[in-house]
């Protein structure tokens, strides 16, 4: 025989009326109590809950019973209606799991019911009728920010992530359900912060393989040193210090027509053969000495231009005269 306070984690809300009939009869209750999410506790007796059974409703889940109700199939207890429920006993079945107590707890139906061990120095969170609670542990490490959470948002799933903003920053924490309702959290920040940097870095070398490939390069992973290649091509990979490997990348040689290379080496072979013709010469150094600044400026005149002009310069300068036809 069970005695108030004992959980019942077999019962759940997904579980048959049969099978809650049953667990009924196995205890001291006298009440059946079904607390959901939101909306009022139904309250039956067993000889509601019998009569239930009978008329095919066995299979039905506890968590229908507000339809059942709904359809007049039962009709639920007032509990305010009930002499002295401080001293009866019922059978609750909630999301957070099963539990007896007294009927009166029926008449506020938010209070919470917390495990035996609650208290242990293991940061808990529990969900129930959309409020979010916290634990003394969990309180001291993360604050009381997660309790402003709508616990009816939360994923339906055993573990999930949840983001946190805050004065500090941003924190996300991770749920993990130990049974319905309740869960274990862990400050995961620092893990998901690594993950995403690493993410990035990947996507930033799937892009630069991209750009070699599509310009003709390949790339090759090595586990080991190559031996046999230009340490030019290859870069160690690192990470955090640590080697992870070695990337191997040759880009193609840039070609150069036949033609092109012929253009530019007649080009050279010309300006280097070239000579520079006598007169040429002359012009050059005349120009040399007109940059030339004297100490005390004069202004020069014609003649002495001309004189400095050598006579086969000054022969080209006569009015119809080539340098073919001059004769020296």
């Amino acid at each position: 025989m069970n005695t108030p306070g004992t959980n019942l984690t077999s019962l759940t809300p997904d579980s048959p009326l049969i099978y809650f009939l049953r667990t009924l009869f196995g205890t001291a209750a006298e009440f059946a109590v079904y607390i959901p999410d939101s909306g009022d506790a139904i309250v039956i007796n067993k000889g509601q809950l019998v009569s239930m059974v009978e008329r095919n409703c066995a299979d039905a889940m506890i968590k229908r019973l507000p339809q059942l109700a709904e359809r007049n199939i039962f009709q639920p207890l007032d509990v305010k209606k009930i002499d002295s429920p401080e001293d009866s006993i019922a059978l609750y079945v909630k999301n957070t799991g099963s539990f007896i107590a007294s009927l009166e707890l029926a008449l506020n139906p938010d209070a919470v019911q917390f495990p035996e061990w609650w208290n242990a120095p293991v940061p808990f969170a529990m969900s129930s009728r959309g409020v979010l609670k916290l634990n003394d542990k969990a309180v001291s490490m993360f604050g009381t920010g997660l309790e402003k959470l709508n616990a009816a948002e939360l994923p339906d799933r055993d573990e999930f992530i949840v983001r946190l903003d805050g004065l500090n920053g941003t924190r996300f924490m991770t749920f993990k359900m130990l049974r319905p309702g309740i869960f274990s959290i862990d400050d995961c920040t620092e893990d998901l912060t690594d993950a995403q940097d690493i993410t990035w870095w990947a996507a930033v070398g799937q892009t630069w393989i991209k750009e070699i490939e599509a310009r003709g390069g390949t790339w090759q992973r090595l586990n080991n040193p190559p031996e046999d290649k230009d340490p030019k091509t290859f870069r160690a990979c690192e990470w955090n210090g640590e080697i992870q490997g070695w990337l191997n990348i040759e880009m193609p040689r840039k070609k150069v027509r036949s033609d092109e290379l012929g253009v530019r080496s007649s080009k050279k072979k010309i300006q280097k053969d070239e000579p520079i013709s006598e007169h040429q010469e002359e012009i050059k150094e005349v120009k040399k000495e007109e940059d030339t600044p004297s100490e005390e400026p004069t202004v020069r005149k014609s003649d002495d231009i001309i004189g400095k002009i050598g006579p086969q310069t000054m022969a080209l300068l006569a009015a119809g005269q080539t340098r073919d036809n001059l004769t020296f």
